[in-house]
């Protein structure tokens, strides 16, 4: 008996150790915050002060050891998501991933991202590169430091970190311009509706496109197809498939302050992750004593302010970015037509590490006006049509250089000649400082197209629409100390039709803007609990505008739930709180008013062309304004229904009855149900918290919560209608 029981204890004691070494193997040891590290790549001592809200101050007594900690601090803090990007920087998704991500590595070097990465490293200033070297050393050092005792996501993949380079850095910066750029997606789906529908009928949702102007080659769907299937996948991946990104700012002088001085606010709205894209950190040594929000990865704050300058970002929705169709010689299928002569096509060969242990190696073919990027799809690489694309990101830019005198700024000078390095992803760049000075200056390169705006595929033999340089910086518009006192962006349009040159059709909808300039405008000793409350206001002018537009007609309803809540919505203010049951039975019913607006068309395209227009949100709202107003267009029409010809009061009666009845449905009928929160829930994914097993075991995701707002409110609260209505950025 006395044996049986040893033997017993022997094997409860052997479990409780193999389970608390598994423990222990799953769960390292967290950062220590007090305490001392001994680093030899150190020239002296640096103190690093971590503060309530986990955010580290650095203090150095010399710029080496500055950023080197930076580093160091960057890696222990989010080296997995880190690591990631880098992965991707380098095209490198496949070695790490699996073999499937193959087709992923294949794009982001079709789109050149490794190779401008390097290309931007080996062009910086001596400067630069000592910041950018000490920092990788210190992530670097990290890494060794930690390398057998990783954080749980890279035993879960079997992978390790890779050590850093400076081009990983300028890479990392390059991608956030891909993430950000939004024209891209505009040429395929408005390719795809003018191929297989005609120029007349994209004209009737086109900003600003007539239907005479040149159509495009057919058979190019295919190219679209796989296109839109390698973004999405990419950002899937990344997490940058959240069809809203945008941003508020503004900055009012003393004149509307309350203080006499200065007040700036930036929120930038970027998809939801865990960890948080943003990483805030206050760096002093050196020239530099400047703190706010660095995207983990740069090493300077991105958005933030020193002792005498503060600055913010909102993006400036550019048309960055053209595809052209190449026509192939035949005859000669190296050679492609450019006006009247033909040019040879250059071939580049890279090679790409698997994790199987092979490589492979692809041909990236270029033309003047850039890679062809439809060579992503197999069968197309030998037809007589290709697709090129021209983006502003292949060019040769200094955005390192403008964030770092961004940081070490003194006066408006200062601050104009660090922007005029910026060039993508462009972006309107707010200034404020303690003399009293506030300003404003787009950060964009803006190409130069002779044959004005396209968001559509361009004709790659016409020289005419080839791109002709790039507009100078000097010619484009600025603003400092404007009379009015404030000067607000939330990527609307900042630029009037009398500038010479096409900038973009990509604006936001106005909505936010309106409603900034509606709150600030009466402000005359504004505070900085005034700008706090502005940042989190919850009321849509589009909402506003939408509801008399939809509710004008006297529609009589057989279901007097239906007839209920048309009423409260026709004495909605427009304020989209959590707690508002308004805004949800609104937004289910703009939800089915662009599904039957829009989706029977969009459909016949094939799959994701419905969700790639409807991430399209600050077009096709613009659009549904438009159209509404005019009250006619064959789009109104279910062209699935062959019996009549639907009006536009057709099609939004169905679309309210739907609408309503999709959230009774889906809620029931309690008041505490309906309410836009419960609907409108965000929650901060982590990558690998997709796998809900991994996410039972190891509370990946943050969330969810109730959230208010929406992508037309200040308060930003971005949705997705692939997922009604979960918020995503």
């Amino acid at each position: 008996m006395k044996k049986s029981i040893k033997y017993i204890l022997f094997i409860l004691i052997t479990l409780l150790v193999l389970l608390f070494g598994l423990w222990v193997y799953i769960y390292p040891p967290l950062p220590a915050y007090e305490g001392s590290i001994s680093l030899k790549e150190l020239s002296d001592t640096v103190n690093v002060y971590t503060d309530d809200f986990g955010v580290p101050h650095i203090f150095a007594k010399n710029e080496s050891d500055l950023f080197l900690t930076a580093g160091y601090i960057a890696a222990r803090e989010r080296l997995f998501q880190m690591s990631m990007v880098v992965y991707a920087v380098r095209g490198e998704l496949a070695s790490a991933l699996g073999d499937e991500y193959l087709s992923s590595d294949i794009y982001l070097r079709t789109w050149r991202i490794p190779t401008i990465a390097k290309q931007l490293a080996e062009n910086m200033y001596p400067e630069e590169r000592m910041i950018l070297e000490a920092f990788c050393r210190g992530i670097n050092a990290h890494i060794d430091e930690t390398i057998n005792d990783l954080p749980i996501e890279f035993k879960i993949l079997r992978i390790k970190p890779p050590h850093w380079k400076p081009s990983d850095v300028t890479g990392y910066a390059r991608m956030m311009a891909h993430e950000m750029q939004s024209s891209w997606k505009s040429e395929i789906v408005y390719g795809a509706i003018a191929e297989y529908f005609g120029m007349e009928k994209l004209a009737e949702i086109y900003p600003g496109y007539l239907p005479d102007e040149p159509t495009i080659s057919q058979g190019l769907k295919p190219v679209f197809d796989t296109i839109l299937f390698q973004e999405f996948k990419i950002r899937d991946l990344l997490g940058f498939r959240s069809p809203y990104v945008g941003s508020n700012s503004w900055v009012l002088s003393g004149k509307k302050t309350e203080s006499g001085k200065p007040i700036l606010a930036n929120d930038p709205h970027l998809e939801f992750a865990q960890p948080a894209r943003w990483y805030e950190m206050h760096l002093k040594g050196g020239k530099y004593n400047s703190s706010g929000v660095c995207i983990a990865g740069i090493p300077v704050p991105v958005i933030g302010n020193n002792e005498t300058c503060a600055w913010g970002f909102t993006n400036s929705m550019v048309d960055d970015v053209d595809f052209f169709i190449e026509t192939i010689n035949m005859d000669n299928p190296v050679q492609y037509l450019h006006g009247k002569e033909w040019k040879n096509i250059q071939k580049i060969y890279e090679k790409i590490p698997l994790k199987s242990g092979k490589d492979t190696t692809i041909v990236i073919r270029t033309t003047h006006h850039g890679p062809i990027i439809s060579d992503i799809h197999p069968l197309l690489q030998n037809g007589n049509t290709s697709i090129s694309m021209s983006w502003t990101g292949h060019r040769i830019t200094n955005e390192m250089n403008a964030f770092m005198k961004l940081n070490t700024m003194k006066n408006w000078e200062d601050f104009s000649e660090a922007v005029k390095n910026f060039g993508v992803p462009g972006q309107n760049i707010i200034y404020a400082d303690t003399s009293g000075n506030i300003g404003w200056r787009p950060a964009v390169y803006v190409p130069i197209r002779r044959e004005g705006h396209s968001l559509i595929p361009r004709p790659g033999h016409d020289p005419n629409y080839d791109w002709d340089g790039y507009v100078p910086f000097e010619e484009m518009p600025y603003i400092f100390n404007p009379k009015s006192g404030y000067i607000a962006t939330a990527n609307n349009k900042t630029i009037d039709d009398k500038f010479p040159y096409y900038i973009s059709g990509l604006w936001a909808d106005p909505s936010r803007a309106e409603r900034i300039n509606e709150l600030i405008e009466p402000l005359n000793n504004a505070t900085v609990d005034n700008m706090k409350s502005i940042q989190l206001d919850t009321v849509s002018p589009f909402a506003r505008e939408m509801c008399t537009l939809l509710l004008k007609f006297n529609f009589s309803f057989d279901d007097d739930k239906i007839t209920k809540i048309i009423n409260d919505l026709k004495k909605w203010d427009g304020g989209e709180g959590s707690d508002s049951q308004e805004a949800l039975f609104f937004h289910s019913i703009i939800k089915e008013l662009a599904h039957n607006i829009y989706g029977d068309e969009l459909s016949l395209l094939g799959e994701n062309y419905l969700e790639a227009f409807l991430g399209l949100k600050y077009l096709y709202t613009r659009n549904l304004r438009v159209l509404l107003k005019k009250g006619h267009s064959s789009w109104f029409d279910n062209i699935t229904t062959k019996i009549k010809e639907e009006s536009m009061e057709d099609i939004i009666k169905l679309s309210i009855i739907k609408g309503i009845n999709t959230v009774f449905e889906k809620y029931g009928y309690k008041k505490e149900n309906t309410v836009w929160g419960k609907a409108h829930s965000l929650t901060h994914p982590h990558l690998l918290g997709k796998e809900s097993l991994l996410n039972k075991i190891f509370g990946l995701n943050v969330g969810p919560f109730f959230s208010g707002g929406s992508d037309k409110t200040v308060r930003a609260g971005g949705f997705s209608y692939t997922d009604p209505f979960e918020q995503t950025a």
